[in-house]
C-alpha cells in the first residue's frame, strides 16, 4: 500500500513540475518538448501507485473472506 501511495506522490508531483515548466517556457521562447514526455511519464505513475491501491485494497477485502458488492449483488440477483 506504501508503494502504490509513494508512486502516486511522486508521479502528482512530476506531472505537475512538468506542466510548469512547459507552460513557463511558451513564454520564454524555449518550448522544450522533453517536458510533454515529462508529464506523460508522471501520469502513468500515477496511474499505477493507483492500480497497485486498488489491488491492494480489493487484495485485502478477499482475504477477509468479504466479496466484492458487485459480487454481492449478483447473489442477490441470482437468489431472487
Amino acid at each position: 500500500m506504501i508503494v502504490g501511495r509513494i508512486l502516486y506522490i511522486l508521479g502528482l508531483v512530476f506531472a505537475v513540475y512538468s506542466t510548469a515548466v512547459l507552460v513557463m517556457s511558451f513564454f520564454t521562447g524555449g518550448g522544450n518538448i522533453m517536458m510533454i514526455f515529462g508529464m506523460l511519464n508522471g501520469f502513468i505513475a500515477m496511474g499505477v501507485g493507483d492500480l497497485v491501491i486498488d489491488m491492494y485494497k480489493r487484495k485485502s477485502a478477499v482475504a477477509g473472506g468479504e466479496l466484492d458488492t458487485k459480487d454481492k449483488e449478483e447473489d442477490d440477483i441470482s437468489e431472487g
